[in-house]
């Protein structure tokens, strides 16, 4: 059994359940995982994982994105405003070889009233064609933090953050876990809420580290590190 996998599984999973007992989410689809018989990886992901343009790299930030993940279930949990949570990390044996973190804030504000009525996807479809659709926007970007041992080049880290755009790269230095990722989306993007972070834990990852010292185009630098 590849402990790092389980414990990232276990984490993912505990951690969702947590939250919506806190009232911080509101749903879970539990994630997924799979070994790929011909390279021997390990993964632990969200189920019903669908591609195409809509999910690529580049429509980070465009709605279409967040409507295709959410209308197809491709996601481990919904917050409290309905943003998506999602994550996938890749093993090779006990070494992290990858990882996507994404949160995908929901456009508009929709109250529990209208997605009782009509349905979640299709009360946001209809804010968003109302002619007054200011007063339902809220505009936030996403945040979506990478990982890959093996693609560290002068424009792309290997470990870097998506803000705004979907060429931004912020250099974040190293790999971070489950738990390390939603409590920095809790910490910056719900700062209000009361959250209960006793008992958690933070994983530490094993990666190949030939590293060539390289001078990223950005000097940015983000670190995300709780202990």
């Amino acid at each position: 059994m590849n402990k790092n996998l389980e414990n990232t599984y276990q984490q993912i999973e505990n951690t969702i359940e947590t939250l919506i007992m806190q009232g911080v989410m509101k749903y879970k689809i539990q994630s997924e995982k799979t070994v790929n018989q011909k390279t021997g990886l390990e993964q632990v992901s969200w189920r019903n994982h669908v591609g195409g343009r809509a999910v690529s790299s580049k429509a980070f930030n465009q709605v279409q994105q967040y409507l295709t993940i959410l209308s197809s279930r491709a996601y481990q949990g919904l917050m409290s405003d309905y943003s998506i949570i999602r994550a996938s990390y890749v093993f090779e044996k006990e070494k992290l070889v990858s990882h996507n973190l994404l949160w995908w804030p929901c456009p508009v504000r929709i109250d529990e009233e209208m997605v009782q009525d009509i349905g979640l996807i299709e009360g946001i479809q209809m804010l968003l064609e109302d002619k007054n659709v200011e007063k339902y926007l809220n505009m936030r970007t996403p945040v979506r933090i990478d990982f890959d041992a093996k693609n560290d080049k002068r424009d792309h880290p290997r470990a870097h953050i998506h803000l705004q755009h979907y060429d931004c790269r912020i250099n974040s230095v190293e790999p971070i876990c489950f738990n390390r990722f939603i409590r920095f989306i809790l910490d910056t993007h719900y700062p209000h809420m009361m959250i209960d972070y006793r008992g958690w834990n933070y994983l530490n990852y094993q990666y190949e580290n030939k590293r060539k010292e390289i001078e990223y185009d950005s000097m940015n630098r983000f670190i995300i590190k709780y202990v």
